[in-house]
């Protein structure tokens, strides 16, 4: 079996430990103390939770996925879908009626995984007030004690048109359940930021904040040599360095390309200069469609824009230097260029840099002799 996992929870002895950020995460969570994990997308906030969770002998997790949400319904799906998931489907369902029978739920069950899948009747879940139904079938949910529920891509809520005041309705219904701990987690670091710092928040000062970034290479380097080591792979900390230095160290590249070194060689392999760029062509084969796909929709200027950050890195992108280099008439013009390539999710600016969310991209850019 392949010992790298990427694109999904890593539980188990896939999971590198994370002593330090498991014992605050552990710890918060039996003390009451509501937690918001900040972190970029791929770093393993998610896998964090489910370790924390598995060192919580005996207690409840209600798991809310809120990536792309649109609506207040969407909000309030993902929420009842994920409390239908916790218990037997007759024990829910009454629940359900008594809880969220306003919305008008239908049930019924996702035809690949199984799970029970609860829908509300959009018109009538509208008003941001329909979350308080939900928010009364999870107060319901924790009655037992050992119960916390996580708000995964919690930011989400914010490019909803009424999420204001969904954060608002969230937030007094929160207040209200003093025995259950909530764990927030965000990808995008200023939205996450501001409704926890912003003095106007709903939400703010009222979660720990926990920063969830790399994994340190000492800890990091070892734990995957050994996973190579399970298929005689034999990689040294040098290699492995590589690695990390191509990847930005965001834990998901890393795991993916590690993956691809595993696919791009056989047991007793050293792995060296020739299995790294086995693994990166290996990685191009499986990705240059939707990297062509995604440049060809691309405006001349935006591109030119993405290759100069790509060859030059993405600090003092408004200097004269870089305008020239991309082709830009003006700063005025490399702004409405680098807002597109956010906007369409191909760079994020972080700490005064536009960084490329997919490392991958940027090498399959270069190697173009784009």
């Amino acid at each position: 079996m392949k010992p790298f996992k990427y694109g999904c929870v890593v539980t188990g002895d896939a999971f590198c430990p994370r002593p330090a950020l498991q014992k605050a995460l552990v710890g918060n969570i039996r003390d009451g103390q509501n937690v918001v994990l900040v972190g970029e997308r791929r770093m393993g906030k998610t896998s964090l939770v489910y370790a924390a969770h598995a060192a919580l002998s005996k207690w409840r997790m209600l798991y809310v996925d809120l990536l792309n949400v649109r609506t207040t319904a969407d909000v309030c799906n993902r929420a009842a879908t994920a409390a239908a998931a916790m218990g037997s489907s007759t024990s829910f369902a009454d629940r359900a009626l008594r809880f969220i029978g306003r919305l008008r739920p239908t049930f019924s069950v996702d035809p690949q995984t199984g799970s029970p899948v609860v829908s509300v009747d959009a018109r009538t879940a509208e008003d941001p007030r329909s979350l308080d139904d939900v928010m009364s079938l999870v107060s319901d949910l924790s009655r037992g004690g050992k119960f916390f529920v996580v708000f995964d891509e919690f930011q989400e809520i914010r490019k909803i048109d009424a999420g204001d005041q969904l954060l608002a309705v969230l937030r007094s219904r929160i207040q209200l359940l003093q025995d259950t701990c909530f764990v927030f987690s965000g990808s995008v670091r200023d939205a996450i930021a501001d409704i926890f710092s912003n003095p106007a928040s709903p939400f703010f000062k009222s979660a720990f904040a926990l920063t969830v970034g790399p994994v340190p290479d000492d800890d990091y380097a070892p734990f995957l040599i050994r996973r190579f080591a399970l298929g005689q792979r034999k990689a040294d900390r040098a290699f492995v360095d590589r690695i990390f230095d191509f990847t930005g160290r965001t834990t998901g590249d890393v795991q993916q390309f590690c993956s691809a070194v595993w696919n791009a060689s056989d047991p007793g392999d050293v792995l060296d200069d020739a299995a790294f760029k086995a693994a990166l062509a290996d990685i191009f084969a499986q990705e240059s469609g939707a990297f062509e796909g995604q440049t060809a929709s691309l405006t001349r200027f935006q591109f030119k824009t993405l290759v100069a950050v790509a060859r030059h890195g993405g600090r003092n992108v408004f200097s004269r230097e870089f305008l020239n280099r991309s082709e830009l008439p003006s700063a005025a013009a490399a702004s409405r260029a680098l807002g597109a390539l956010s906007a369409k999710g191909l760079l994020f600016l972080h700490l005064g840099e536009y960084k490329f969310f997919n490392p991958f991209l940027r090498a399959w850019l270069l190697s173009n002799g784009y």
